[in-house]
């Protein structure tokens, strides 16, 4: 039994978030329906982050334990020609059994984009949130370097956040604009359910003066 690292990405709008859930559509799901049909035995994949619906990824970091003689790069090829095509295995190469996507993750990095124009923009319907009125930027830069470092973010969690603890280290919190794109990037060990959402919602607050 070998076990494979792989690079996973896909387009949130289409999915229920990553974890399995019964009766709806999930990352997760797809991805280990896919596998069990190349390998014929049930088969589960494992992420590194469990991402909310709606939820884009360019890179979520997942392995899978595979007993067959394919290469990583047949294997890469078998399951994308075999999973829906709003998600797709970019890189995959085998690992060590130690390994493990969410336990040996260092960090993670989450980007919440804002389209900050007073039109909507149909190309990011589902790609940004859209805030009509100008964003204040440095005001919001300001305002998210309070929240680096090791802190108790109880405010910023989902009431049905199941977390041992709401105690999480915040590396980076950045504030972007590129035109009418302003960009939150958040870096943390570790998240709590909903907390980008919240943190995102808070800082757009601190934008409009509020």
């Amino acid at each position: 039994m070998g076990r494979f690292r792989l690079l996973v990405a896909y387009h949130g709008a289409n999915f229920h978030g990553w974890q399995i859930q019964s009766s709806v559509r999930t990352v997760e799901g797809e991805l280990s329906r896919a596998f069990s049909t190349l390998a014929r035995v049930e088969t589960k994949v494992q992420g590194a982050s469990r991402t909310d619906a709606g939820v884009h990824a360019e890179g979520q970091v997942a392995h899978v334990d595979y007993d067959g003689d394919l290469d990583c790069f047949r294997l890469r090829r078998a399951l994308n020609g075999i999973a829906d095509r709003d998600v797709r295995v970019a890189h995959c190469e085998p690992v060590d059994e130690s390994f493990h996507a969410r336990h040996s993750a260092r960090g993670k990095q989450y980007r919440y984009t804002i389209w900050n124009h007073r039109a909507a923009h149909p190309l990011m319907t589902d790609r940004a949130a859209h805030v009509p009125r100008l964003l204040d930027t440095d005001k919001m830069q300001r305002a998210a370097r309070d929240l680096l470092g090791e802190r108790d973010f109880s405010c910023f969690r989902a009431a049905s956040c199941d977390a041992k603890t709401p105690v999480v280290a915040l590396s980076r919190v950045d504030v972007r604009r590129s035109g009418d794109l302003v960009e939150l990037v958040v870096e943390g060990s570790s998240f709590l359910k909903y907390m980008v959402r919240t943190i995102s919602g808070t800082l757009i607050e601190v934008g409009l003066g509020k």
